[in-house]
């Protein structure tokens, strides 16, 4: 996160770890949130096409994140933004098979929150 000073960076990452409190529940890590989710938006039955389901959508949020990345470190994303954020995630073609889309729409608010916590995009 080069370029951002030591109170920024704190700002920042005190309003991402805010977003996620607000999505996890106690209790539980984010990973547990995470895989809850999954398990109830991922349609497949097969555990190996399960798997790589979600991974294919972890990466299709991180490239999508990839181009903004840098808009977002100096300014912080509102509860807005990651619901915009994750509403336009949710539109993807690639997504349009998944007909749980409530909790699919809530596990890419997560993973997009987890992504920004940790800058792994």
């Amino acid at each position: 996160m080069a370029g951002l000073d030591k109170e920024k960076l704190s700002a920042y990452r005190s309003a991402i770890r805010s977003h996620i409190s607000r999505h996890v529940p106690a209790g539980k890590s984010i990973d547990d949130a995470l895989q809850a989710l999954a398990e109830k938006w991922n349609p497949l039955f097969d555990p190996e096409k399960r798997k790589n389901l979600v991974e294919d959508v972890n990466a299709l949020v991180r490239d999508y994140l990839r181009p903004i990345r840098r808009s977002l470190l100096m300014n912080p994303p509102d509860t807005a933004r990651v619901d915009e954020l994750a509403g336009q995630l949710s539109k993807a073609k690639s997504l349009a098979k998944i007909t749980r889309r409530d909790t699919l729409l809530q596990y890419l608010e997560l993973y997009l929150l987890k992504c920004l916590d940790s800058a792994t995009f």
